[in-house]
């Protein structure tokens, strides 16, 4: 009965590159992260509970996946800054796709201007204003974040911008003319600060990487034979 040769000392076991694995992880971090808190801001302007708790859920979930890429402490970072990112993309992206898209209803009316208990306890004013163009009889509520103003008064005429989709509340046409100049630089610097602390933090994870996988390959490398 034979048995097969086995191999005895030389060739230590093949390792993988560390550049195979650390790619992947990177684009999506540098690509794939800004986009889903682009899309998880976008659904956050949905005046729908739903849509607003999934945003919730699946931001926390790239922000946590991004820290683990990225190690503890850049992880750490880039999780703080993709917050801020969130807060400011969402409305960022309401404000122009109200100016590409809204349909706008002239010489419509305020009827009544009333208030409500907003968050701290602070009377904030709602607008009830009546259409009268094709659409006439129709009413529609306007908060303040529309544009709505506590000094309003019933018999204002006012020119209301909505939504033709439903996805983003209706609004005045004073907070439908795009994006604000400081909301395009904030979200500049938060996105160049949030890009560099997560490449900061993948190539330290990939020096990291690369100094575990020399020491395996030394350790697993045989013992030079004495005599």
């Amino acid at each position: 009965m034979t048995t097969a040769p086995t191999a005895t000392g030389g060739a230590a076991p093949p390792t993988r590159t560390p550049g195979r694995r650390w790619w992947p992880g990177t684009l999506w971090v540098l690509v794939g992260t800004p986009l889903a808190l682009a899309g998880c801001g976008w659904l956050g302007q949905d005046a729908g509970l739903l849509s607003t708790l999934l945003g919730v859920v699946v931001a926390l979930l790239v922000l946590a996946t991004a820290w683990i890429l990225c190690g503890a402490k850049a992880g750490a970072g880039v999780a703080v800054l993709g917050f801020a990112f969130l807060l400011f993309v969402g409305p960022a992206l309401g404000d122009h796709a109200m100016k590409e898209r809204g349909v706008r209803h002239d010489d419509a009316v305020i009827t009544e201007v009333s208030t409500y208990r907003g968050k701290g306890g602070e009377r904030r004013p709602v607008c009830t204003v009546a259409l009268t163009d094709t659409e006439r009889g129709r009413t529609v509520e306007v908060g303040d974040t529309g544009g709505c103003e506590p000094d309003f008064t019933p018999g204002t005429h006012v020119t209301l911008v909505d939504d033709p989709e439903g996805h983003l509340a209706p609004r005045l046409s004073d907070k439908a003319e795009g994006v604000a100049p400081y909301l395009l630089w904030t979200l500049a610097g938060l996105l160049t600060a949030l890009e560099t602390c997560a490449l900061y933090g993948r190539l330290r994870r990939r020096r990291r990487h690369g100094q575990v996988t020399s020491l395996l390959r030394r350790a697993s490398e045989p013992f030079p034979s004495s005599g």
